[in-house]
């Protein structure tokens, strides 16, 4: 073996530089390729020492081979052991003694070992292989001789075998390494895999063939037509010629041919390259942009005295993106099409929990289909070029596309690249290999040059680089902070606070990170011209992504700040089936060090791409409407930059206490961008009731490619009329009796039992038929959630600090510290002063009724914040059936509830949960006006002044607490009842950090209180 996988900045031997001409097709149409996707022999080698010897001659038969399926990687299949880390590098890769830096050890490193055979009818054309994905690295021999030698994992690498092959069978022997020095590079927060893991294709080239070209366009006419540029390369592979002719078709999406042009009497000497341009004036153009996807495609072929030689097909589409700077109190803009654009974004791994980096292209689309469906219009492809079938797809739905070289050092990003000039040659080669494969992609607006790892000259070099193949596209890097390298000024999860700052352009400190821990002071004048990103925010770790209302106020209010990508878009596990049960796991379950633990898990999708409930609020934020209502009459603004919404319907539902009562579906009013248009109602459409509301939601008129007629892709609920949250007040007519172990009260067919030393009410009978199983007390702990454990902070002291647990162990001492009944002829109240820690004063007060019901009162002053505060209870097994009156369906928060609707719901205890891959609080509903659980023969609780909080769900606290993965939860026969006047907000905006606003805390030092009603039916 050539060990260059030990050898520093050896990172391509005889690899082709790509280019963006894509794959030949012959005069049929047909592509001129050969898959070799499909069943290999392959021996997996723990140690690179257990490389068989000249595996690769084509006289060894590889007996001892197995086989695996190309593309894969190992570890989802079995061998050795999936590693996952964010910042840390494996241990493998050297990283903490600098001055060793780069070096793989190789005790510790692994390799896979691949053969295939191949057979060829002729070799009458130029043969080359394309590998478009290998991690790590690999060593390519063909028929026992060496080809060559590759690095950079997310780019394809591609070689001429044509000397190497003949007629007949054929031998490909590849050598994968898990580690190589170019792995100091790719450092990304993900699964640290190995194999071949994208397509292995063999092409047939001619040998003068098309090699690469460039299209773009020049818009022009307010929009209305378009110059149609391109730079074409032709490539002899041997022999020469005098009368070469280049003809481009140009077809609309309907196959129209709209231009054919010809480039006659161009020259190529043997071996050698010539270019060529074209440039013609196209009238009456379709655009193409994410709302509007019109695709074009060109043709280009080539002919040798009249001869046919070579085809290539791309896709075309007439855009322009541009920075319009800051002028006269206006921007600076993003401008698509002459339009302001605000990136509604997700970061994008290209992962899937049962095929790892080697996910299928049905799956890469239904990803697009989920984004289009779910509003999102813009993906960074975190943090590596993807395939192309990628951007073939996102060209057809409308995807907005931030492409984002290879390169992360996160755990010595204040080492390398820096400004070291071999660095910054590998950084380089990378670059352009992603910008010469994917440069003719439409969906393509901006280019990054890597991720979180650091700043020196390397990254101009990488500016350089692209400038010298494109100059029509925005050039993206977070923690550029001179404003001369990225043309946009970016950061990863800017606190809100600081979103006011950079849209008035005020001073501002800015990238803190590991290699600039106390960021940078940025004066007004440094950042005025740069739109602002945010390439990551919103952080959205299990039970997360509060405050995402907050931020799009802020979006849309400012010019300057131009939208962002969240992170990130489903959860990264690797999924496991034992005994029929699926296993999700994570960092540390294969038994990896070093690991991050759940730490990927950031999903608003979880890993099989079902919905976490932060995605309706994405979906709701990114909505492109905004929609009011002012007497009888629904007012919209339109966000939309090039649809009318005319080309959408309305649907009206009105509700009455909760219930829909009445429906309207009328055609959309025209309303261009950036317009207001209104709807005016029937008169006799609103009706009285307690609580009046309307939802007004925006639908599709037809089915399109990813949503069928009638979707919803904005909707607003208006409250007409607000309850006053009035209940009737209920004569007492109540007894009790009382001995030294507890109280116990009469009321109406019901009977109360409260335990003397603790305070709880240990049992709630109505007719002789118990509903409790576990007492009625006061709570002030939920299970926790990521953002409220931390789990980035490795220091217990730190945590405990930072009130980690607080609640947990106090909730252990609360017990009654005084007992106090109220009886007299028409009320009869048991008041409780509680004692526990962190707890200044807490008192409940039970008012009997003689209806069945008793109010509940709480009244709580903390010492330190609140997780919630209410009380808890556990009913028996027979009682199931949820109806409710709240936000809903879905679980909702304080700081996340945009999305939910105000309505009655009805269903059992699993519809209105929602298991997280790690467990932690969930399925909580705001703004509840009553609840009834267990329909005639259960309990109903009712709001008294104002709304309360709830959540119902067949798991225990403890059971939520203690399990570390979904498949250890087992739902228990008991409903776990929490009735809150208030729970926290869950936070989000910096990754494990709740990070709450005021608003969605529950302050120390103030009186907290609230009442409820509750009916034994």
């Amino acid at each position: 073996m050539k060990e260059f996988w030990a050898k520093p900045h050896i990172y391509n031997v005889n690899s082709i530089e790509r280019y963006g001409s894509g794959f030949p097709y012959d005069i049929d149409f047909n592509q001129k390729v050969i898959s070799l996707n499909g069943t290999w022999h392959f021996k997996f080698c723990p140690s690179i020492k257990d490389i068989p010897d000249k595996f690769y001659l084509l006289e060894d038969n590889n007996i001892d081979f197995g086989e695996i399926i190309v593309p894969s990687e190992w570890q989802i299949l079995g061998y050795d052991t999936p590693i996952y880390t964010n910042i840390r590098y494996p241990y493998a890769i050297e990283s903490s003694n600098f001055f060793n830096i780069p070096r793989i050890k190789a005790d510790k490193n692994s390799a896979g070992c691949y053969v295939k055979e191949f057979f060829l009818e002729n070799i009458s054309s130029e043969i080359f292989i394309n590998f478009a994905g290998v991690n790590s690295s690999a060593e390519i021999y063909v028929n026992g001789s060496f080809v060559g030698y590759s690095e950079d994992t997310f780019d394809e690498q591609e070689y001429r075998i044509t000397d190497y092959v003949r007629t007949g069978k054929n031998k490909i022997a590849v050598v994968v390494y898990r580690y190589c020095t170019g792995s100091y590079l790719e450092d990304q927060d993900m699964w640290r895999l190995s194999g071949i893991f994208r397509d292995v294709t063999i092409i047939f080239k001619p040998k003068i063939e098309i090699f690469d070209c460039f299209f773009y366009s020049n818009l022009i006419n307010d929009y209305k037509d378009s110059e149609l540029l391109g730079d074409i390369v032709i490539k002899s592979h041997g022999t020469g010629s005098d009368s070469l002719q280049v003809r481009l078709i140009l077809f609309d999406n309907e196959g129209n041919e709209i231009i054919k042009e010809d480039i006659n009497d161009l020259k190529i000497e043997d071996n050698y390259e010539t270019n060529c341009s074209f440039r013609k004036n196209i009238q009456n153009i379709k655009l193409w942009s994410h709302e509007v996807p019109n695709l074009y495609n060109i043709v280009l072929e080539l002919y040798d005295n009249q001869n046919f030689l070579d085809r290539r097909i791309l896709n075309f589409g007439f855009r322009e993106i541009k920075i319009i700077p800051y002028d006269k109190g206006k921007g600076p803009y993003i401008y698509l099409n002459g339009k302001a654009l605000k990136f509604c974004g997700v970061n994008r791994h290209d992962f899937h929990p049962e095929y790892g980096h080697a996910v299928p292209i049905d799956i890469i689309e239904r990803d697009i289909i989920l984004c289009k469906a779910n509003n999102i219009s813009a993906i960074r492809t975190s943090h590596y070029p993807n395939p192309r079938a990628f951007y073939d797809l996102c060209d057809k739905y409308g995807i907005l596309v931030m492409s984002e070289n290879n390169l992360e050092t996160h755990g010595l990003a204040f080492l390398l690249p820096r400004n070291s000039v071999k660095w910054s040659d590998e950084c380089c080669y990378r670059i352009r290999n992603m910008v010469n494969t994917h440069k003719n992609h439409p969906c393509i607006v901006s280019w990054s040059l890597g991720n979180e790892s650091g700043f020196g000259k390397s990254f101009f070099d990488m500016k350089n680089e692209i400038l010298k193949i494109d100059t029509t596209r925005f050039i993206h890097y977070e923690p550029d902070t001179t404003g001369k390298c990225s043309d946009v000024l970016s950061e990863m999860y800017s606190k809100l606070e600081k979103m006011p700052k950079i849209g008035e352009n005020k001073p501002i400190t800015h990238c803190v990170s590991l290699w600039n821990p106390f960021g940078t002071k940025l004066k007004p004048e440094q950042y005025i011209n740069l739109p602002f990103i945010q390439c990551e925010y919103a952080h959205s770790m299990g039970n997360s992504l509060g405050n995402f209302e907050d931020y799009w106020d802020q979006f849309k209010k400012y010019d300057r700040l131009a939208g962002g990508f969240i992170w990130d878009f489903a959860d990264q596990s690797i999924k496991v089936v034992n005994n029929g049960i699926a296993e999700w796991r994570y960092g540390g379950d294969f038994g990896d060090k070093p690991n991050d633990s759940n730490f990927a898990f950031n999903g608003i999708f979880r890993a099989d791409r079902s919905p976490n409930p932060a995605l309706y609020e994405v979906k709701k934020q990114y909505q492109q409407v905004d929609i009011a209502y002012s007497y009888y009459k629904v007012v919209f603004y339109n966000r939309f930059l090039f649809t009318d919404l005319n080309t959408f319907d309305c649907k009206i539902d009105l509700l009455i206490d909760g219930k829909v009562t009445d429906k309207l579906l009328l055609p959309m009013p025209s309303i261009q961008p950036f317009t207001m248009g209104e709807i005016e109602l029937p008169l006799d459409f609103i009706k009285d009731g307690d609580e009046v509301s309307i939802i007004v939601s925006i639908i599709t008129k037809n089915d399109n490619k990813y949503s069928l007629k009638g979707h919803s892709i904005a909707y607003e609920q208006i409250i007409v009329k607000k309850s006053d949250f009035k209940l009737p007040e209920i004569s007492s007519n109540c007894s009790y009796s009382e001995n030294d172990i507890e109280i116990v009260i009469a009321f109406g067919e019901c009977k109360c039992i409260i335990d003397k030393k603790t305070g709880y009410i240990l049992s709630l009978s109505i007719c002789g038929i118990e509903k409790l199983k576990d007492p009625l007390k006061p709570n002030f702990v939920r299970a926790t959630i990521d953002n409220d454990r931390l789990p980035q902070v490795p220091v217990p002291l730190v945590k405990w600090i930072m009130g980690v647990g607080k609640f947990k162990k106090a909730m252990k001492k609360l017990k009654a510290k005084k007992i106090n009944i109220f009886s007299s002829d028409d009320k009869l109240s048991v008041a409780i002063d509680w004692r526990i820690p962190h707890i200044r004063s807490l008192r409940t007060l039970y008012s009997f009724n003689s209806n069945n019901s008793f109010d509940i009162e709480m009244s709580v002053v903390s010492s330190s914040e609140l997780e919630r505060y209410g009380f808890t209870f556990s009913l028996r097994e027979q009682i199931d059936g949820i109806t409710f009156y709240g936000k809903g369906p879905f679980e909702n928060y304080c700081d996340r509830c945009s999305a939910a609707l105000l309505k009655i719901y009805k269903g059992i205890s699993e519809d209105f949960l929602h298991d997280y891959l790690y467990p932690q609080e969930n399925g909580g509903h705001t703004e509840v006006r009553w609840v009834e659980i267990g329909g005639s023969n259960g309990i109903k609780i009712d709001a008294k002044d104002k709304p309360f909080e709830m959540t119902i769900h067949p798991y225990t606290y403890d059971m939520l607490e203690n399990a570390t993965h979904l498949h250890e939860l087992k739902t228990t026969d008991n409903l776990s009842v929490y009735i809150d006047g208030k729970q926290r907000g869950v936070g989000g905006d910096v990754p494990a950090l709740a990070s709450l606003k005021p608003a969605y805390k529950i302050l120390p030092h103030q009186v907290h209180s609230f009442k409820v009603r509750l009916t034994l039916l």
